[in-house]
């Protein structure tokens, strides 16, 4: 069913990433039937690659969607035939193996063409005589392969390339079919032999097992003509003869291709409209990686996720309708999120998501790695605002001091560190200011963004309020909001620079301040979900 990806929420935060690689760390530990991948949304932040740098974990994959693609429900097993089999191997394999088509590939794997069962029934229907040689030429060694007999005399190299006649008929009349250069099919019959290769028999393949005698095979060496004793009689020695032909002679060479990363939604239309029941699923060298039937689109195949920091459709990841949620661990109010069945919801009214992972890996039983105390640990510091948020919990504060234990660290010293790294890693944006951190929200008709920034000095914004003010409203209009906010939280200080764009009054009504002047200084506020968020919606929902 493939991996399942972890991941929180769109542009991403440092509790989102860090704990969506711990909780998938902690799955793969105590689901090992499982694979689970971390994943995120966005770009890192600064503060999330300087705390996987500092403790040595690997940035999580980059996702775009969750909307399925064909390596999701593709099949990867795939049974294969070369270009120079012959259609009674291929046809062995189908038989064998259940499957109606057999990708026809070349010594490196590229997919050459498609061999399928409709070709092999209209080959059978279409029938009235023996195929020949005409058009697919086969060797004598070939033949003889093909109809299990064995080379009585001639070379195997040889190569055949007239018609193919039965000799059923009486010698003289048998003998006005055969044209320089054919293949006669025929049993121990001593008249009709030698008169065969009298008017130019290429090759007499010689049915029921019997072996012509030596006048005849003398006769033969000396025309330069093969005979192979077939052990079948004759309609079955036809019939092989008929399958002894090249896969590549017969294959569609034009079968439909499709990229593994393509959407399903997009290969569904094509592969119904393709009047073949399959797909071959190549790279970019054509070669072979799986195939994709009709069968595969009808089971309906979802990429399986596990939600971290977040409940919200609008807030996940694009597709996440299509996909199938298996899991939710959040600290954020319960949003619009449905699933087809009963899931594990963790949400608990915390101050970080990773505080709900830790006590997880407790609950489970399992001590986290050393690497992932300390993302589990700098995603608390940051989400709480080094403990110091009003959402701050005792079970935030206990598990921020257990994880630093751990780590031998203090944790506030640790939590400054990490804040000040990010500041120097990250550098002035106001671009990346107003959209990095941001949360959605919505209340009746209005839309509104709240973005927000940590610092240990709010003064480097406050000095560039001017490029803030045009790159919030600049970023309102692109994203559609009624109301854009940036919150510049200074740690040290404890409290935040508040910036907002569009329906400002919505703002100043709900928290009480001025923005007359472009910004407001609100004294401890540390938290967007609890102390403007909530704010903004009850007021506007009031």
């Amino acid at each position: 069913m493939g991996p399942v990806f972890v991941f929180g929420h769109r542009n991403p935060d440092n509790d989102s990433v860090c704990s969506a690689v711990a909780y998938a760390h902690l799955k793969n530990v105590t689901d090992p039937e499982g694979v689970y991948v971390p994943a995120r949304l966005g770009p890192m932040p600064p503060e999330t690659s300087w705390t996987f740098a500092r403790f040595g974990v690997d940035e999580p994959v980059e996702l775009s969607h969750v909307r399925a693609r064909v390596r999701d429900a593709m099949s990867p097993d795939v049974i294969t035939i070369g270009v120079d089999d012959n259609l009674r191997a291929a046809g062995a394999l189908m038989r064998e193996h259940g499957v109606r088509a057999l990708p026809v590939v070349d010594e490196a794997g590229a997919v050459q063409g498609l061999l399928h069962q409709g070709i092999l029934a209209e080959l059978y229907i279409n029938e009235t005589e023996l195929l020949g040689f005409e058009r697919l030429p086969m060797t004598v060694a070939e033949i003889a392969e093909v109809v299990e007999g064995r080379i009585l005399c001639g070379h195997g190299a040889t190569v055949l390339s007239g018609h193919v006649v039965i000799g059923a008929m009486e010698p003289g009349t048998m003998v006005s079919y055969i044209h320089p250069g054919d293949t006669l099919i025929v049993g121990d019959r001593v008249r009709t032999q030698p008169l065969a290769l009298e008017a130019g028999a290429a090759c007499l393949i010689v049915t029921g097992g019997s072996e012509p005698g030596e006048v005849v095979l003398e006769r033969a060496r000396e025309l330069g003509a093969a005979i192979v004793s077939s052990p079948h009689d004759t309609y079955a020695t036809a019939r092989l003869v008929n399958l002894g032909h090249s896969v590549g002679g017969v294959m569609d060479p034009s079968p439909l291709l499709v990229d593994p990363d393509a959407l399903m939604a997009e290969v569904a239309e094509d592969l119904i409209d393709s009047p073949h029941r399959e797909a071959i699923v190549v790279d970019h060298d054509s070669r072979l990686l799986g195939i994709l039937t009709r069968s595969n689109l009808a089971r309906g195949v979802r990429r399986r996720v596990i939600l971290l920091d977040h409940n919200e459709a609008s807030q996940s990841a694009p597709g996440i309708e299509e996909a199938a949620v298996i899991e939710i661990v959040d600290h954020h109010r319960v949003g619009d999120i449905q699933t087809a069945s009963p899931i594990l919801f963790l949400n608990l009214p915390v101050g970080s998501t990773a505080t709900i992972v830790a006590e997880r890996y407790r609950e489970l039983g399992v001590t986290p790695p050393d690497s992932m105390a300390g993302v589990l640990l700098s995603a608390v510091l940051s989400d709480t605002v080094l403990l110091k948020s009003p959402t701050t919990t005792d079970l935030d504060r206990v598990t921020a001091q257990h994880l630093a234990a751990q780590l031998d660290l203090d944790p506030i010293e640790f939590g400054l560190e990490m804040f000040r790294a990010r500041a120097a890693q990250a550098g002035f944006s106001a671009e990346d200011a107003v959209s990095r951190d941001l949360k959605e929200y919505r209340a009746g008709d209005v839309t509104i963004g709240v973005a927000q920034v940590e610092t240990v000095d709010a003064d480097e914004y406050r000095e560039r309020a001017v490029e803030l003010a045009a790159a919030l409203e600049a970023f309102r209009v692109r994203r559609g909001l009624d109301l854009a906010m940036l919150l510049v939280t200074d740690v040290v200080r404890e409290g935040s620079e508040v910036y907002a764009a569009g329906k400002t009054r919505v703002a100043e009504r709900a928290l009480g301040i001025d923005l007359g002047t472009g910004s407001a200084w609100m004294a401890g506020v540390l938290s967007r979900k609890k102390q403007i968020a909530s704010h903004l919606l009850e007021s506007i929902g009031g």
